[in-house]
């Protein structure tokens, strides 16, 4: 063994510690049209289908009025109207048809929609490197709030696009008709909408700022109760439940006030715009009257016109919705922004394969990248610093050749943790170089990854899956056997009744620590990496399981980059890291 002791200064730190990030939104100059047009248009002729059912759904009034008109002028020449009846029977049955249909096409677009936008977080979110890879500027909670609440409220953005081309299209017909019959009353029914329309847009950045406000709130909200949670054994310890219970009150009244102001305003927009439905009738009849007076008017074109005017009433209140479904989505995409890479906004809506029918083929887990084989790493002057005055490292060298053992040591908050998420591209750098093998490495998140490198951190991240299905996480289990003899796992299978197949339950709350590291650290070996980087074993093993961890390692001569404070693993060590 070559005993190579380097020692290396760095800036204090917090084990493990993550760089701070903004909370808040960013600002953005959203494009609220594009982003709707493009939710729409993801699936082309499923959008085609949805907007043409809705559009005739919201038209075939149209006829029956007509219908109606022709029924009383029938009853005016004391005529027959079985005909017209049988018409205007026909007319509602092929409406409610065509609505049936509106609604499978509509549940459709609409899931496929959602699964789009929520597929583009989570890729962001969890994407190694590259382009589209974000920053983790949210927790878990507030990030489920923008997956369930932003996501709908985008899609609520273009499903308001449905009724108001659906509405837009009956006033058009409906006004041509009636202007064919009385122009000044087509023109009365307009001034309703011009005025609730004008209303509406100056209440337009309020509703903004009301609806922000509110999913702020919110956020804050299931961002508590996801700690609160976590941490429920903590409040218990130190016997605080009712202060918990009392800031959880705080963020609740603080919600509420948010959401009756947002509701207030949404409703009193909608309210306005319901109560120009009797006032449109009203103005119509009035302008009728001197025609009916001289007797130029039927009562087959009185139907027709308090028919129509009827339900030209409730366009204001479409109107109003679509503009306040605006607002929301804004609200929507800035926070769902927070989720994807910066400047780039439209990875938000991009085309993903997405499989919402079950004849469609379901996506399966991408393949690893291409092998690289590791020969040489060098590191020159790596300097990662978290925030003005914080602590990370800086001007770190160093070099590792294939097969090496190098151990990274030192204090606690000497910079250890950030060395290793620095080196793989977890944790920002604010100078250096990494070379594989002579070449410089562009981007480290994209670069380190199986099969080139495997990270095994302090707490690994279990899900409640099986044991098998948390080892490959989706990659063949050829190796299976292998790595859980060199991850010592062996006797802990043998007392469980079901095995690999045994369901560890969330966050791998049915193993105990040692368990959980072990079941990473076989996750960890599956792919046979380049380079293994590992966080710190010590923290959850006893000295005799982590010796005989690290002596099956050794045994396949794998490169690996580990932190540890245990003598006999220094020992093991081609090469020492001091911070």
């Amino acid at each position: 063994m070559t005993d190579v002791n380097t020692k290396v200064d760095a800036g204090t730190e917090t084990e493990g510690a993550e760089p701070l990030a903004c909370s808040g939104a960013r600002r953005l100059d959203v494009p609220v049209f594009e982003a709707g047009w493009r939710v729409g248009t993801f699936r082309l002729r499923l959008w085609v289908a949805t907007w043409l059912s809705w559009l005739t759904f919201f038209v075939l009034p149209l006829i029956a009025g007509w219908l109606n008109k022709l029924a009383f002028d029938a009853l005016e020449r004391s005529g027959s109207i079985r005909t017209v009846l049988i018409g205007i029977g026909v007319t509602e049955a092929a409406r409610w048809v065509v609505f049936a249909g509106a609604i499978w096409f509509v549940v459709r677009w609409w899931q496929a929609g959602l699964t789009m936008l929520r597929t583009n977080m989570l890729d962001a979110q969890t994407i190694s490197g590259g382009p589209r890879k974000a920053p983790q500027s949210v927790g878990p909670a507030e990030a489920i709030s923008s997956f369930q609440d932003d996501a709908r409220d985008l899609l609520l953005w273009t499903d308001s696009w449905l009724d108001g081309l659906g509405f837009a299209g009956y006033a058009i017909g409906a006004l041509t008709i009636m202007a064919s019959i009385e122009p000044r009353a087509a023109l009365v029914a307009i001034a309703p909408l011009v005025i609730i329309t004008a209303i509406v847009v100056r209440l337009r950045p309020k509703i903004y700022l009301a609806n922000e406000a509110d999913r702020d709130a919110t956020g804050i909200i299931t961002g508590f109760l996801g700690e609160a949670f976590a941490g429920t054994l903590a409040f218990k310890l130190a016997g605080k439940e009712r202060a918990a219970i009392a800031r959880l009150d705080q963020h609740t009244e603080r919600r509420r006030l948010t959401a009756v102001r947002a509701v207030t305003l949404e409703e009193t927009v909608v309210g306005l715009a319901s109560a120009t439905r009797e006032l449109t009738v009203g103005l119509m009849l009035l302008v009728l009257v001197p025609r009916v007076r001289a007797g130029d008017t039927s009562v087959g074109d009185l139907a027709l016109f308090v028919t129509y005017a009827a339900t030209l009433g409730d366009v204001p209140r479409y109107i109003a919705r679509v503009i306040t479904a605006r607002e929301q989505a804004r609200v929507a995409i800035e926070r769902m922004a927070r989720l994807i890479a910066p400047e780039r906004i439209s990875d938000l809506w991009s085309d993903t394969e997405v499989t919402i029918e079950g004849s469609e083929q379901p996506r399966v887990r991408s393949a690893d990248r291409g092998r690289d084989r590791l020969d040489r790493i060098s590191v020159r002057g790596l300097t990662a610093i978290h925030g003005p005055g914080g602590g990370g490292v800086q001007d770190i060298d160093f070099d590792i050749c294939r097969g090496e053992f190098v151990v990274v040591t030192g204090r606690v908050g000497a910079g250890k943790s950030t060395l290793l998420r620095a080196l793989i591209g977890l944790d920002t750098i604010q100078a250096g170089t990494v070379c594989w093998n002579g070449e410089e490495i562009e981007d480290l998140g994209a670069w380190f990854v199986p099969p080139n490198a495997a990270f095994l951190p302090q707490v690994p991240q279990l899900f409640s899956e099986t044991l098998t299905e948390n080892i490959t996480l989706g990659r063949p289990s050829d190796r299976l056997d292998e790595v859980i003899q060199t991850a010592t796992l062996g006797p802990d299978l043998a007392q469980m009744p079901d095995g690999l197949a045994t369901t560890i339950g969330a966050r791998g709350l049915r193993l105990s620590g040692g368990q959980a590291q072990r079941v990473a650290t076989a996750r960890s070996l599956l792919t046979g990496p380049e380079l293994l980087i590992v966080d710190d074993l010590s923290s959850a093993l006893d000295v005799e399981t982590e010796r005989t961890l690290w002596q099956q390692v050794r045994k396949d001569r794998t490169t690996v980059l580990a932190v540890s404070h245990r003598p006999f693993v220094i020992r093991m060590a081609d090469q020492i890291i001091e911070l």
